[in-house]
């Protein structure tokens, strides 16, 4: 190390140099204190010297004695301070003058204390005369005594003690300045030196904690306690280290565990960093691919994704993302989702890829596409495809021509799934698929929008709303056909038929809705016509079909508003005429009206909302009977009957909530009697036997409706866990004026009691029926003969006395 470069030179110079100026100003002040004080002394000495000599000068010049003048002035010339004296007469004549030592200016110290160099002072010499009065004495200038002080003579002595004073404290602020020095050396800059050299020896790459010994001699001053703040500062490094390096290594496994391809390149294209996923990827081992240039390694095999980087590379973006075709060393295909991300190193700019192979979930999301779209049976496009493609057409260019679209609903579809399994349904499904696409590829789009129900909707058929109604019957007509011809699976033939909704219609003006909604109302029409026909969606039925939209939000209303209720009607013992039992029936109050049964049932047998509805009813059923166990007047041997749907009887969790309302009520199953109708009971056949075991065990009995309207009641019957067979008021009316419904009536009436079945008789309304079903057998009767269904309470007061038998 240079000596200029040390701390204690350093510190010496500066040392030096401030002691100089601080001994240099006292001194000056020391000094120039002197000097004024000895000016004052001089200034007095002369004073008292020439006053002494000024009565001895004016005699001399009184008298005009040259001899006296002269020997005052060598009495003055006696004292160096004076380099000129002279005697003058009143007429400036000289009497007597020395200026033999009159010096010139050698010291320019004392010039830039004292100016001017010389002092010169003129003395009046001033004569009395004595002659006169003495009172009135005068007193007269005789001449002047001139005097010249030299200020340099009269102050060397001060002088020269400030020179020596400057010179020895000159000389003793160096050696302190050097003894400065030396103590700065010992003291400060050899320590700092040795702790440097220990601080030069501690590893830096070492992960291992180190620490540095403490100075001899320095154990508790401040070095002592830099030391022990470098150890304490060591040991956080080496601790740090050790976590960077645990970091490092946890972040080198999770990035070589990653699926993900994940690398770095510079700005030169060079790989800096990859993981062993990219390496595994491009055919390289890690390190092989460490400062290769990506040109390369991608480029050979993928040159479109090195187009991509050079383009990120060259632009302006921060980061981008970007699904592209990637490609292995192979050459194999894969869909890669990529981040590209540029980031600052020491050495310029670089990016980081990230490329997560998402081939497979691409190829889910076809899939699911595919599910959301197509049927997966058929792989006809479905309902939502049908959506998007009635919403997705251009108005602008379509809406001069009108479409069709036609509803296929296949009639009692659901009665061969039953009868015949659902694999000989989904195999008649795939085939009648197969032959409407290969029929209508030409015509139009072919879609399943349900279970057994296709559309067919045909485009651009005419601008004539007329040809356009004629050419959608036609069409309608030939997918009837198309439906109606047999179907062969293995050695079986079957045959289909279907009921048609055809809708003429101009994109823009009806929504997807609309369009499915009037297609699905004509298609109703054809099923109430009959089945396996066509008809055409005709404006006023849009008006029935609002109108039934208007009830469904009347229905949901209603069961919010708790507006519907239930009326009993007994049924009376053809034996004893005593009521037995009865039947509840719904009804419902809107405001002040009652709304008759015929304007919400059948709509709401057809509705979701019939559930909702059921057990609202059952409910309210439960908790009269409730009512009347706690008011003693319901006997063990009665029972109510209330209607269940099949939608309700559907329901997986049907026998949970029947259980969870007895439970809730506390009453027993055999107060109850659920009716079902025989469509009901044979929707499906084997869930319906189960459910009816399973509630038949709780005591719950099970009676069947409209027993004869369904022409598979007989073939069904046995198998029927039912405990009565109702038979339809249909039935009932002519018996005393058909034989032939008077035949059939016997014939129910004895097969009921052959397989041990309770025959109940509805619609009875006279005396001549009453009678005559009396003598025919042993059964109940119900019907306004005996009562219109009535209000609950009146039920009781009328038919229902207080109990004195026990009751459960």
């Amino acid at each position: 190390m240079k000596l200029t470069s040390k701390i204690s030179f350093t510190l010496g110079v500066r040392t030096l140099i401030l002691v100089l100026l601080l001994g240099f100003a006292m001194s000056f002040l020391q000094t120039y204190i002197d000097f004024k004080n000895r000016r004052a002394e001089v200034n007095a000495s002369i004073e008292s010297i020439i006053d002494a000599s000024k009565d001895s000068a004016n005699n001399a010049v009184w008298k005009l004695d040259n001899d006296l003048a002269a020997l005052v002035i060598k009495g003055l010339t006696y004292f160096n301070h004076f380099s000129y004296v002279a005697i003058l007469d009143e007429c400036d004549n000289v009497l007597a003058e020395s200026n033999e030592k009159e010096l010139e200016q050698t010291n320019k110290v004392l010039s830039f204390f004292l100016i001017p160099d010389f002092r010169e002072v003129t003395v009046p010499l001033i004569q009395t005369d004595s002659s006169q009065n003495s009172f009135a004495a005068s007193a007269n200038e005789s001449g002047k005594m001139v005097v010249r002080i030299n200020i340099h003579s009269s102050l060397s002595d001060v002088y020269d003690r400030a020179v020596r004073t400057f010179i020895i404290s000159l000389t003793g602020y160096i050696v302190i300045s050097f003894a400065l020095v030396l103590l700065y050396h010992f003291m400060l800059a050899a320590p700092l030196m040795r702790l440097a050299s220990r601080f030069e020896r501690v590893n830096t790459s070492s992960i291992t904690e180190q620490s540095i010994s403490k100075l001899k001699g320095h154990e508790s001053d401040e070095f002592s306690k830099i030391i022990d703040s470098a150890n304490a500062l060591l040991g956080r490094i080496a601790s740090g280290q050790i976590l960077l390096t645990q970091r490092s290594q946890r972040f080198r496994l999770i990035l070589d565990t990653a699926p993900a391809v994940i690398y770095s390149l510079d700005n030169k294209g060079k790989f800096v960093f990859a993981n062993k996923a990219t390496a595994s990827f491009y055919g390289y081992s890690i390190f092989d691919l460490k400062g290769k240039l990506a040109s390369e390694i991608i480029e050979p095999v993928d040159s479109s994704l090195m187009k991509v980087l050079n383009k990120f590379l060259s632009d302006n973006a921060r980061q981008m993302s970007k699904v592209v075709d990637a490609y292995d060393s192979h050459k194999m295909k894969c869909v890669m989702e990529m981040s590209f991300v540029k980031f600052h190193t020491y050495d310029g700019q670089s990016i980081l890829v990230v490329g997560n192979d998402v081939t497979k979930r691409v190829e889910a999301e076809e899939k699911i596409e595919n599910l959301a779209y197509c049927d997966s049976l058929t792989n006809l496009p479905n309902r939502n495809k049908v959506y998007e493609r009635l919403n997705a057409q251009d108005v602008a260019v379509s809406n001069s021509q009108y479409q069709v679209a036609i509803l296929a609903d296949l009639d009692q579809f659901k009665r061969i799934n039953d009868t015949l399994s659902h694999s000989v349904g989904d195999q008649l499904i795939v085939k009648l698929s197969e032959r409407l696409s290969t029929e209508f590829k030409d015509i139009g789009f072919v879609a399943r929008l349900g279970a057994d129900e296709f559309l067919l909707l045909s485009e651009q058929v005419s601008s004539n709303r007329a040809i356009a109604s004629t050419t959608a019957f036609e069409l309608a007509e030939k997918l009837r056909k198309c439906v109606n011809r047999e179907i062969d699976i293995g050695l079986h033939r079957y045959n289909l038929s279907a009921s048609l909704g055809v809708v003429v219609f101009k994109p823009g003006f009806e929504t997807a809705d609309e369009i499915l909604q009037y297609a699905d109302t004509a298609m109703y029409e054809s099923k109430k016509s009959g089945r396996n026909c066509s008809t055409l969606f005709q404006d006023e039925m849009a008006t029935e079909a609002a109108e039934l939209l208007k009830l469904e939000r009347d229905i949901s209303s209603a069961i919010f508003k708790d507006e519907f209720f239930f009326v009993l009607q007994p049924l009376v013992s053809s034996v004893t005429m005593e009521v037995t039992s009865a039947e509840a029936l719904i009804r419902w109050q809107r405001d002040d009206t009652v709304v008759p049964p015929n304007q919400f049932i059948p709509f709401l047998e057809e509705s979701a909302l019939i559930i909702d509805v059921g057990e609202k009813m059952l409910s309210k059923v439960c908790e009269f009977l409730a009512q009347m166990k706690s008011e003693k007047r319901l006997p063990n041997s009665f029972k109510i009957a209330v209607n269940i749907s099949g939608k309700q009887l559907s329901e997986v969790n049907f026998i949970e909530k029947v259980t969870n309302v007895l439970r809730k009520y506390q009453i027993a199953g055999h107060y109850l009697e659920f009716e079902i109708t025989e469509s009901v009971a044979l929707d499906n056949l084997k869930d319906t036997i189960k459910k009816i075991n399973e509630l038949k065990q709780i005591g719950i009995s099970f009676s069947l409706d409209d027993f004869g309207t369904g022409y598979s009641s007989l073939s069904h019957l046995k198998d029927l866990p039912v405990d009565k067979l109702k038979i339809d008021r249909s039935f009932i009316n002519d018996i005393n004026v058909d034989k032939q419904d008077e035949n059939l009536v016997k014939s129910i009436i004895q097969l009921a009691v052959n397989l041990g079945i309770v025959t109940v008789a509805e619609g009875v309304e006279t005396v001549q029926q009453v009678n005559w079903l009396k003598e025919n057998g042993n059964m109940l009767l119900q019907g306004y003969y005996f009562s219109r269904p009535i209000l609950p309470n009146d039920f009781i007061e009328k038919y229902l006395a207080p109990s004195t038998e026990p009751l459960e």
